[in-house]
């Protein structure tokens, strides 16, 4: 009862989820891991990581969240992630280096800077020359956020789309004479943080918390109300962009077969790719009965640093009230091609 027959070189795992409404799904995950190859293919891995059943974060302490579980058949579309280091090629030092990354409509640049201070004078504000780097982490700790320095208060809350930034502050604009604050590495082109005028949002590649906005605004609203008619149930505004991890404009409809492309973030330089394209279906057998389903694309995350990228797919068979009866389950590839 409630094996998984895979048949596939990847890492696969089942699972019971129920839904919004309470109704419970036969969820079956896939993960694959895959290098990339200087010819722009990929080849699958030596070591293929199991699939998560629970979010993995940077450090122990949880506060960066690094790659959201694997069991996720409710998200809407796909979550593109990045995760590595901001260098020049050849690790050479530099003050500031543009970066980018490209795929299908996503085309997302980034200016990395070394370390700098904002100190405020008489004369006005002036940010102090970026010292020198070679590389620099795609952490959200360097992106703006974090605590505002100049708020005491016990009870101040910090920047709730980034709360463990650097460089944020609700006083910007109008600091008192003799402040000095680190501002963030990772900044917006488009966008740059300026004295004069007010602070950009975050802008980062990473996965966000579920306890960061806008995740926490499609969370619902978990109130008295929802207590006396709804609960345990999720509350009726909830949505399911709550299960979206990633930035918004890198939720996407992505399959397998787009062209990735990198730019500042390997020291080999320049480097692309294209998603392999994988069909899977899996066979449920309920009692006597055989449900066929295809399974689609839920996470792609890459890891720049090492070359390396994380493809996820979902498919889900409703079975409301008959975990039982699920007997067995076997997943096969259709068809795989992109892959060397």
């Amino acid at each position: 009862m409630w094996d998984v027959n895979n048949r596939t070189p990847f890492s696969e795992q089942g699972y019971f989820v129920r839904d919004r409404h309470g109704a419970e799904h036969w969820v079956v995950a896939v993960r694959a891991t895959f290098a990339v190859q200087r010819d722009g293919l990929v080849a699958l891995a030596d070591a293929q990581g199991p699939v998560r059943l629970a979010p993995t974060y940077r450090k122990d302490d949880a506060a960066e969240l690094t790659a959201e579980t694997d069991i996720s058949p409710f998200r809407p579309q796909t979550d593109f992630t990045v995760q590595g280091f901001a260098c020049a090629p050849d690790m050479a030092a530099v003050r500031r280096l543009p970066i980018r990354v490209s795929v299908n409509s996503l085309h997302k640049n980034a200016v990395v800077f070394g370390q700098r201070h904002l100190k405020v004078s008489r004369n006005g504000a002036a940010v102090s020359e970026p010292d020198e780097f070679g590389g620099i982490a795609l952490t959200w700790k360097n992106s703006l956020g974090g605590a505002d320095p100049f708020d005491r208060r016990e009870d101040a809350e910090p920047l709730s789309n980034n709360p463990i930034g650097t460089g944020w502050t609700a006083a910007w604009g109008k600091l008192p004479l003799g402040s000095e604050m680190a501002l963030p590495l990772i900044e917006d082109p488009k966008n740059l943080i300026r004295y004069d005028r007010p602070l950009p949002k975050p802008h980062g590649f990473g996965p966000l918390q579920p306890a960061w906005e806008p995740r926490r605004s499609h969370a619902g609203t978990y109130d008295e109300k929802w207590r006396a008619t709804k609960a345990p149930l999720l509350p009726d505004d909830f949505s399911d962009r709550f299960y979206q991890a990633a930035s918004q404009d890198q939720i996407l409809d992505l399959k397998g077969g787009e062209t990735v492309e990198a730019e500042g973030l390997h020291p080999d330089g320049i480097f692309s790719f294209r998603l392999p394209q994988i069909v899977l279906r899996a066979t449920t057998w309920i009692g006597q009965s055989a449900v066929e389903t295809r399974f689609r694309l839920i996470a792609v995350s890459l890891n720049a640093k090492d070359k390396m990228v994380d493809m996820v797919w979902n498919t889900t068979v409703p079975c409301n009230g008959r975990d039982t009866a699920i007997r067995n389950c076997s997943v096969i590839v259709k068809q795989m091609a992109g892959v060397a």
